[in-house]
């Protein structure tokens, strides 16, 4: 039952897009989530992007990474 759901995005929340994303998560295996997403009607569009890829995401773990670093100063 899809709940009236017609498209998901897969986007991988990992540092990179690699093995996982493209083959379990969007490859053409009957077991990847797009095959399966497909067999119950929805439309499945990868986002082959890892998070650092995305500058906000990395600006976020740089001022974490600084504060963990200003406590063994």
């Amino acid at each position: 039952m899809t709940k009236g759901v017609k498209k998901a995005y897969l986007i991988p929340l990992m540092t990179v897009a690699g093995d996982h994303a493209r083959n379990d998560m969007s490859g053409d295996k009957e077991d990847s989530w797009k095959s399966i997403l497909s067999k119950a009607g929805i439309t499945s569009v990868p986002v082959l992007k890892g998070l650092a890829e995305y500058d906000n995401v990395v600006e976020i773990w740089i001022e974490h990474l600084k504060q963990v670093y200003a406590q063994f100063k």
